[in-house]
């Protein structure tokens, strides 16, 4: 099954996305990890039954526009945006899907978004990853650092070869097969006279000015009110906070999966596909 591409306009930014499914079937709204984009989804998406599923880019990934300058990439931002790509599609009731920030992303949104969700399904990702209190003056002055030096200029990776990009991101920091890696690069590079670059916006690598606190971030699931799923890899990155989880969200159905952060596209596949139709079924 091959993807048809789709923009998404809503006003105050343009997105860009992949489609698969009967436009007329229960929609399916997906958002994958951090500097990612949407082509995560394509191993996945001809497995799942009955659904629209459409996988977007968030801002400043693969084919999505960059966030203005006097932006961040805060993971309030991506909240909004999931919010008015909902609103601009006009979906009133639908699954909402997100792999990692795309996950807790989703969270945070289904608060906002509330009876319209009718199914949140995360994919190795939960709440928005917290700080300490008391570590908030140091990490407002190394974002300003790292502002100012943006500012000054920041060298962006070029690549002679395609392959020789996909070989660097298979051993990312979050390892992907070489297929996988090809999907995913695919989609994030472009031609730039002789040599190939990323699309990716380069601020995407700075940090974040502010954090939530434990207390905080753990407070958005608590809020949920819609049908909640957790796929979370055994060798993942968010295991370890599993076993605590388990106890303080009953409101969250759990599933462990063979595998590391990328499941969804790497050895657990068919095992997410068959979990997922029989969530929306």
């Amino acid at each position: 099954m091959q993807p048809g591409d789709i923009e998404i306009n809503t006003g105050r930014m343009v997105f860009s996305g992949l489609e698969w499914g009967d436009p007329e079937a229960k929609p399916v709204l997906a958002f994958h990890g951090w500097m990612d984009n949407a082509a995560s989804f394509t191993p996945v998406a001809p497995l799942l039954k009955n659904s629209r599923l459409i996988a977007v880019d968030l801002a400043g990934h693969g084919r999505s526009q960059h966030r203005p300058a006097d932006m961040d990439y805060c993971v309030w931002n991506y909240v909004e945006d999931i919010i008015d790509i909902a609103d601009t599609l006009e979906l009133q009731s639908f699954c909402l899907m997100g792999h990692s920030l795309g996950g807790v992303a989703a969270v945070m949104a289904a608060t906002v978004l509330k009876e319209r969700v009718e199914h949140l399904i995360c994919i190795d990702g939960l709440y928005p990853w917290p700080r300490k209190p008391e570590d908030a003056p140091r990490v407002l002055a190394d974002y300003i650092e790292q502002r100012r030096a943006y500012r000054k200029g920041k060298t962006v990776n070029r690549f002679k070869t395609m392959e020789h990009a996909v070989r660097i991101r298979s051993f990312g920091q979050f390892p992907v097969s070489r297929t996988s890696s090809a999907l995913l690069v695919e989609r994030a590079l472009y031609l730039d006279g002789d040599a190939w670059t990323w699309r990716t916006d380069p601020r995407l690598t700075l940090s974040s000015p502010l954090r939530f606190t434990p207390e905080q971030a753990m407070s958005f699931v608590d809020a949920l009110e819609c049908d909640t799923h957790m796929f979370y890899a055994e060798k993942g990155v968010v295991d370890s906070i599993i076993g605590h989880s388990t106890e303080r969200f009953p409101n969250v159905h759990f599933h462990a999966v063979d595998g590391t952060h990328h499941f969804h596209m790497d050895g657990s596949t068919e095992f997410v596909a068959e979990r997922i139709n029989g969530i929306l079924s």
